[in-house]
C-alpha cells in the first residue's frame, strides 16, 4: 500500500516553516530562516511532542527566541506615544 507525504509551508514571522506530514508519528518541521540568517534545520525530535501541532508550536517558540518578543498589537488609529522629555 503506497503512502502518501503531505509538505506544506507555513509563514512565521520573516521564517518560512516546511510542515511535512507522512501520517502517525512521521511527521517533521524544518525552520526556514531569511537568506541572511543562516540555513534551514529540522526542529528536533522531542519524545513528548509526538503531533505535527506540538512541533510547529516548539519551532515557533524557537523562532520568538531568536528574534525576541512580538511588539503588543495597537489598535486601530492608536498612535504611539511621546517620549517623556518634557513636549
Amino acid at each position: 500500500m503506497a503512502r502518501f507525504l503531505v509538505v506544506s509551508f507555513q509563514q512565521y514571522r520573516t521564517y518560512h516553516l516546511e510542515l511535512r506530514d507522512g501520517g502517525g508519528a512521521q511527521c517533521a518541521v524544518i525552520i526556514h530562516p531569511p537568506a541572511d540568517r543562516g540555513e534551514a534545520h529540522e526542529v528536533p525530535q522531542d519524545p513528548e511532542a509526538t503531533t505535527l501541532v506540538e512541533r510547529i508550536g516548539r519551532a515557533k517558540a524557537m523562532i520568538d527566541v531568536i528574534l525576541g518578543p512580538r511588539p503588543p498589537l495597537r489598535a486601530p488609529g492608536q498612535r504611539r506615544q511621546p517620549h517623556a522629555a518634557g513636549f
